[in-house]
């Protein structure tokens, strides 16, 4: 089967599993309160309150039956009418749930971008090294590099990267030089005049135009101190988020290219005199990804949690603080909404580790 039949298959059955993902969160929806989940999807500023909640009992369905609720459900997740949400701690926000989203969602996409480009950049070269040598020293301090930082909680990680590195929490620290909180620093903009594609959006929150990521959005308009100052505040939780995805692509790539080293065909490669280098990166390596890939989707689902921690430790806004916001708030269809979403990224992330898969191993297509 060709690779592009391969990805419309995937897409397809891509289809009932979202169908699965808006059925259980429909169903921790409706099993709450009605009248509460009528009052939560309005605005509680709304002049005429009551018309509000009535009308709102009448979008998500609450008084047709279960059924026809969950079809107004789907309606409302497609059209984006996802709820309002009132958020007073940590993160003040006060406006529709999709808004939000909008609003947090492309920081959290800069960090995962950093992270993962750097996870994959160290990770494949110093797998490759190490799990071509088993037993040898690289090999030990690679496996101990690796359970140790797979072993060690993500926000336990972020505090210490803190304490060493960040900014002014010990005086005269001399490797404190990163910010510990926010995206930049108003000091790197003039506050009188801000640049014009930096404005402001729902709640007061900073948005840079016209891709919302404040470092590529610098770069576009010539800023490269803002850039460079945007940068600074990501190093330490892009540092954390990158060292645990790589202890866990490391502890799996380091046991495939051991279990490729014993097949038949590299005992073969080598027998025919073919050299090292090209057995050990065409044939072990590229044999070695294959399981890894598979378990990437699993990671994956931990870097989602990890950002959680991390974001609310470094009091970053993306969409993890949201999501803690949205519970520490009392903000239902916030936590509707962020659980959602980040049942999408997993679905979309399994998707590309499928097809990097069918790339590497043509076989699972048929």
């Amino acid at each position: 089967m060709e690779l592009r039949y391969f990805i419309i298959r995937r897409l397809l059955l891509m289809i009932p599993t979202l169908i699965g993902l808006t059925i259980i969160v429909f169903v921790l929806m409706w099993s709450l309160p009605h009248t509460f989940l009528a009052s939560a999807f309005i605005n509680p500023k709304a002049p005429n309150r009551a018309q509000a909640i009535l009308t709102a009992e009448n979008q998500l369905g609450l008084n047709q039956g279960i059924v026809l609720a969950y079809l107004h459900y789907l309606g409302n997740t497609l059209t984006g009418n996802w709820g309002y949400m009132t958020l007073t701690t940590p993160i003040k926000f006060d406006g529709t749930v999709l808004s939000g989203i909008g609003l947090f969602f492309p920081n959290t996409i800069q960090l995962v971008i950093f992270a993962a480009i750097l996870s994959i950049l160290i990770a494949i070269p110093l797998g490759t090294y190490i799990g071509a040598r088993p037993n040898s020293i690289a090999d030990h301090s690679g496996r101990i590099f690796s359970l140790s930082f797979y072993a060690i909680p993500v926000f336990v990680l972020a505090v210490v990267f803190q304490v060493i590195f960040g900014k002014g929490v010990i005086a005269g620290n001399p490797v404190g030089i990163f910010p510990i909180s926010g995206t930049f620093s108003i000091s790197a903009i003039n506050v009188i005049s801000p640049p014009s594609w930096l404005v402001s959006g729902v709640g007061g929150v900073v948005l840079s135009q016209p891709t919302h990521l404040i470092i590529f959005d610098s770069l576009i308009h010539g800023d490269y101190a803002l850039a460079g100052n945007a940068f600074m505040h990501i190093v330490l939780p892009v540092l954390v988020l990158t060292l645990s995805l790589l202890a866990g692509i490391l502890r799996f790539l380091r046991a495939s290219m051991v279990d490729a080293a014993n097949s038949e065909y590299i005992k073969t490669a080598r027998s025919k005199g073919v050299p090292e280098n090209i057995v050990v990166k065409l044939h072990m390596r590229r044999n070695a990804l294959i399981p890894t890939i598979t378990v990437l989707g699993l990671l994956f689902a931990s870097l989602l949690g990890g950002v959680v921690l991390i974001e609310d430790v470094f009091d970053y806004p993306g969409i993890g603080y949201l999501a803690l916001s949205t519970i520490l708030s009392g903000s239902i269809f916030g936590v509707l909404g962020t659980t959602f979403l980040f049942g999408i990224i997993l679905i979309t992330a399994n998707l590309l580790v499928d097809i990097t898969y069918a790339i590497l191993d043509p076989r699972i297509r048929y």
